[in-house]
């Protein structure tokens, strides 16, 4: 039952993902983790919706670059990590931080 449930929540999620603003957001939360295994894990569901082979042409990156660049112990360039986010069609921005006064409020 629990096994199924969670399949559930990943199909929902994927379903989610097709959506440029949710993966936008769903890349946006993992980059604030500040955890770099998070955010491949969130780059990795967005580029599973729209299917590895087609972002990777799109990136100009070879499939099994795709895979490795994704993988949570490799060192990831940041041009190859702008590529797979670009043929996602998201980008990445800065913004500034909230300052201590700003989080209090």
């Amino acid at each position: 039952m629990a096994a199924s449930r969670a399949l559930n929540l990943k199909k929902q999620l994927y379903e989610d993902l097709k959506d440029p603003v949710y993966a936008s957001a769903y890349i946006n939360e993992a980059i604030l983790d500040g955890d770099e295994a998070v955010l491949k894990t969130a780059l990795a569901d967005v580029i599973r919706t729209k299917g590895v082979a087609a972002v990777a042409r799109k990136a100009g990156i070879n499939r099994v670059t795709v895979y490795k660049t994704l993988k949570p112990d490799t060192e990831s360039s940041f041009t190859t990590m702008h590529a797979l986010l670009k043929a996602c069609d998201v980008s990445l921005q800065v913004q500034p931080a909230k300052t201590a006064r700003e989080e209090r409020s």
